[in-house]
């Protein structure tokens, strides 16, 4: 939020006059409630969601703390909350809802009331954390650019040339036309890019490089920020499926059928 708040990029500061339509059916048919149009030019509900939406996690611990009972209507809340809030906030020329997608998954887990099921979705946001990454290989791959020398160049000119255009004399501006005249370079940024995203793969197999796969998102991070001026700081919530380390779906089945009998 602080980030977010210190370079202008809160609904209130972004101030959306106009939409940009993603090719996206589930946008789509959220657009049919007409919420997006209604924020438009509306300062009072860009507050009013900035505040709500930023308030949710804070809301939801309180009331997991001392009102647990309550606890899963209040995760309910928080993933309608949060969908609403960046399908409207992607919508508008601010961000991509690539960078969001954490945001809109991770309040699934406080719906869980059992353990079991906590595992198991736990479980599928770090199998989904794993095919955003491979999904992004297999992209390269299928559209070709993977088998082109000067695709890196391509698109790092396309990406910033407002930025090559108006600070000629920016350091990073300096950096990027360095890559953009020298493609050979920049395409073996993009071909690493592509084998580190690609890797992920091995992650549906086993959990033994999760680890290294906590590194390798990191060095991605600061690259496409530092490189394609992207910040996706905010994927990295997803990080936590490949640090903690939930319970085995075996033993919570043999816990819970141990409770179930000393109970009987």
């Amino acid at each position: 939020m602080l980030y977010k708040w210190s370079n202008g990029l809160l609904l209130y500061q972004a101030q959306p006059s106009f939409i940009y339509l993603r090719k996206d059916l589930s946008t789509w048919l959220f657009m049919q409630t007409g919420l997006h149009e209604w924020l438009l030019n509306n300062k009072q509900g860009w507050l009013l969601f900035d505040v709500l939406f930023y308030a949710m996690p804070i809301i939801y611990f309180l009331i997991n703390e001392f009102k647990k009972r309550f606890a899963s209507t209040a995760g309910i809340i928080m993933l309608i909350v949060n969908f609403c809030y960046i399908q409207c906030y992607t919508l508008y020329p601010i961000n991509s809802i690539e960078a969001q997608i954490a945001w809109m998954l991770f309040p699934i887990l406080f719906i869980a009331q059992k353990e079991k099921t906590f595992v198991l979705l736990f479980e599928g946001l770090r199998y989904f954390f794993l095919f955003f990454f491979a999904s992004a290989a297999a992209w390269k791959i299928a559209q070709g650019g993977i088998f082109n020398i000067n695709q890196m160049s391509g698109v790092l000119l396309f990406q910033h040339n407002q930025l090559l255009t108006n600070s000629p004399g920016y350091w990073q501006t300096n950096m990027l036309y360095y890559l953009i005249q020298h493609p050979v370079l920049s395409y073996c940024i993009y071909l690493s890019a592509t084998i580190l995203e690609a890797s992920f793969i091995i992650g549906f197999f086993t959990k033994k490089f999760d680890g290294l796969f906590v590194w390798f998102f990191i060095v991605f991070l600061i690259a496409d920020y530092l490189i394609m001026r992207i910040p996706y700081f905010e994927v990295s919530a997803l990080l936590l499926t490949l640090i903690l380390k939930s319970p085995e779906i075996n033993n919570v089945d043999s816990r819970l059928l141990k409770t179930y009998k000393q109970r009987s």
